[in-house]
């Protein structure tokens, strides 16, 4: 196997333009720690978008193999390593860390300092073989389809660090959710399992609205009306913003009630005025930053949706094959899909 060709979906830069082409390129080698993985389905992300179409991002070398969250099997083990994952279906985490930084050694792996990301700083998802560290590979519970184990360990466990980890959920929280993509609907599956009194989500496209009142929210809301709506309500506890529009993370701030959290997501270009100083100090509102997941959150979330407990019916859509990944992206960047995720089927 090693030494062979594969496919794969790789940003290139041709006449001075970044673009995703397919292409063959050589099977990865597992080095000590890591296992190589076979494919099998890989989420679309609107990251990738960002790479392969908009240049609103970019990854850190070209040519580069796109493609974060995903699901295979591990075929092999690096040399003298273990091969106890050897044949065991594995949701991948992106996010490759140091392990010796501060923040990796308190245990909050979201703040490494040295810290990779699986197509973005080294090849991806979007190939029929990946080679990753054996710590980034979660056993998937059976019973969970691969659609949703791809896009566990990454857009739901995101949200999950956000509603979680960061806003602190309590049952009978009130909860508004402004953008509703990939995280943003996890986000009001989430909210609605562990007990959230009302959810409001906020979104100016209608479908994304008719989503997430499917995947739980009491209302749904176009941008223009949320400010009145929450205001007469008397505000939010838990208030989380997905959009990554200035904005949206200040009208998220302003629809905190006393002691609310406002969570801030979403990355964009931009600053953010956090409220009158006054209001922040007196009714004790906190506005905090979340990215990514620590391991043992995705590890609840694939505990949560392959027990049933947590239901995302909207979050993946269709399935497109590895060859289709550059229209893919294209589709994804103009909203035509019939779900949040657009899924490649590798194997």
């Amino acid at each position: 196997m090693q030494g062979d060709s594969m496919w794969a979906a790789l940003l290139v830069d041709r006449d001075g333009q970044s673009r995703a082409v397919v292409e063959r390129v050589p099977v990865p080698v597992p080095s000590e720690g890591e296992v190589l993985v076979r494919m099998s389905r890989a989420g679309i992300c609107g990251s990738d978008v960002s790479f392969a179409l908009t240049g609103k991002a970019s990854t850190s070398r070209s040519p580069l193999v796109l493609g974060h969250e995903a699901v295979g099997v591990v075929v092999a083990a690096g040399p003298g390593d273990p091969d106890d994952l050897v044949g065991v279906r594995v949701s991948l985490l992106p996010r490759v860390v140091c392990a010796r930084c501060p923040g990796c050694q308190r245990g909050h792996t979201v703040q490494c300092r040295e810290q990779t990301c699986l197509g973005v700083d080294r090849d991806g998802a979007f190939a029929e073989y990946v080679v990753l560290p054996a710590a980034n590979c979660l056993p998937v519970p059976d019973g969970l389809s691969d659609e949703l184990a791809a896009v566990a360990a990454d857009a739901v466990a995101t949200a999950y660090h956000a509603v979680v980890g960061r806003g602190r959920l309590r049952s009978g929280d009130r909860v508004a959710i402004w953008g509703v993509g990939g995280l943003g609907l996890s986000a009001v599956g989430l909210a609605k399992t562990l007990g959230a009194s009302r959810i409001v989500a906020v979104d100016p496209r209608p479908q994304a609205r008719a989503w997430a009142l499917a995947t739980g929210a009491d209302e749904v809301l176009g941008p223009a009306d949320a400010a009145a709506f929450l205001a007469d309500r008397g505000g939010v506890d838990i208030a989380l913003e997905f959009a990554g529009r200035p904005e949206t993370a200040e009208a998220a701030v302003r629809a905190l009630d006393h002691g609310g959290r406002a969570v801030l997501v979403g990355v964009g270009p931009g600053s953010v005025g956090a409220g009158r100083l006054m209001s922040l100090v007196l009714r004790e509102r906190a506005v905090l930053g979340s990215y990514g997941s620590e391991p043992f959150e995705a590890r609840a979330v694939l505990e949560l949706l392959a027990s049933g407990r947590l239901e995302l019916p909207h979050l993946v859509g269709d399935t497109i094959g590895l060859a289709d990944v550059p229209r893919g992206l294209e589709r994804v960047r103009d909203g035509d899909l019939s779900g949040s995720r657009l899924v490649v089927a590798i194997s």
